[in-house]
C-alpha cells in the first residue's frame, strides 16, 4: 500500500471523530484492522500500533481497533507486541467503562485462540486471571457472560492454555451456575462443562480436580459441587452430548449450534447480533 493511500484512510477514519457512533466506530476499527494487515512491517505500522490500538491510554476506539487487528492480522500483535498486548487487554478488562471492558474481553478471546496453543504462559495466565476475576456475582451482567463465553471457547479450542488454571476458574464459573440473569446463568453452564469436558469424558476430569486442587474447597462449597455436578452437570453434559450428534457436532461435521454463535460473539468486533440471518457460513 502507498503512502498516499495510508494517509487517505486514516484521514478517513480521524474525520468526524467527535460525532462518531458506535457502529461508525466498529467500521473504523474494520479500517484499521485493514491497514494493518496489507501493511509491511517497519516504521508506519510500528507508529500505528503505538498510537491507535497499544495506546497508554486506552479508548474505546482503542480496544475496537485491537479487536480488529486480531482478528484480521494477529502475528502484527503477538510476535512483536506480545507482552503489551497481554497488559492492555488486562487493564481493558478491569476498565470500569463496560464498553471497554466487554471489548476488552473478546479482545482476549482473540488474543487466547491466536496463540495455537504455544503462547508465553507469563502472558495468557494474567489474562485468565483477569478473567476469571469479572466472574464472580457482583460484576457486569454482559461482561460475566462474555468472560464465560470466552473461558468455553477458548477451552474447547486451546485447552492446554485452560487446563492448568482449571483451579482459578472452577468456583467463580460454579458461583454463577445459579445465577438469577438467565444468559449468564446459561454461559457459566457451558462454561462449567467445557472446563471439565463433562460431554467428552463425563466425570474423570472433575474427579481429577477434586482429587486435587479441589481438597482446598471449603466443605460447603465442595460438597455443593459435588452434588452440582452429579445432579446436574451430569445431565446437562448428556443432553448436550445428544444435542451435539443431533446438529452435526460431535462425530458430525462441525460445531453445535450454540457453540458456533459463541464463536461468532469472540470473534466480532464490537456488538454481534446473533439473530437468524445475522452471518454468512464460513
Amino acid at each position: 500500500m502507498s503512502e498516499t493511500s495510508r494517509t487517505a484512510i486514516l484521514g478517513l477514519i480521524d474525520s468526524d471523530t467527535a460525532a462518531l457512533d458506535e457502529s461508525m466506530s466498529m467500521t473504523n476499527a474494520r479500517l484499521v484492522g485493514a491497514l494493518v494487515k496489507s501493511l509491511p512491517a517497519g516504521p508506519n505500522t510500528t507508529t500505528l500500533i503505538k498510537q491507535r490500538i497499544l495506546t497508554s491510554h486506552i479508548t474505546l476506539a482503542s480496544i475496537l481497533n485491537l479487536n480488529a487487528v486480531l482478528l484480521e492480522s494477529p502475528t502484527s500483535l503477538t510476535h512483536s507486541y506480545a507482552q503489551e498486548t497481554s497488559t492492555v487487554i488486562c487493564h481493558g478488562i478491569g476498565s470500569k467503562n463496560t464498553s471497554i471492558a466487554d471489548n476488552s474481553v473478546l479482545a482476549a478471546g482473540k488474543y487466547l485462540l491466536s496463540s495455537n496453543g504455544d503462547a508465553d504462559s507469563n502472558l495468557t495466565t494474567p489474562v485468565i486471571e483477569k478473567l476469571a476475576a469479572v466472574i464472580p456475582p457482583g460484576g457486569f451482567a454482559d461482561t460475566r457472560r462474555l468472560s464465560l463465553v470466552v473461558i468455553r471457547t477458548v477451552s474447547r479450542r486451546q485447552g492446554s492454555i485452560v487446563h492448568p488454571h482449571v483451579h482459578l476458574l472452577a468456583q467463580p464459573i460454579f458461583a454463577s451456575v445459579r445465577d438469577m440473569v438467565i444468559p449468564v446463568k446459561l454461559a457459566a453452564e457451558a462454561a462449567f462443562l467445557e472446563i471439565f469436558s463433562v460431554v467428552e469424558q463425563e466425570s474423570a476430569e472433575f474427579d481429577e480436580y477434586m482429587a486435587g486442587a479441589g481438597t482446598s474447597l471449603n466443605p460447603t462449597t465442595k460438597r455443593s459441587m459435588q452434588d452440582y455436578f452429579k445432579r446436574v452437570a451430569m445431565r446437562l453434559g448428556g443432553q448436550a452430548r445428544e444435542r451435539k450428534e443431533a446438529e452435526g457436532g460431535q462425530g458430525g461435521l462441525g460445531l453445535s449450534n450454540d457453540e458456533r454463535e459463541d464463536e461468532r460473539e469472540v470473534w466480532s468486533v464490537g456488538k454481534v447480533d446473533l439473530g437468524e440471518g445475522a452471518f454468512t457460513s464460513d
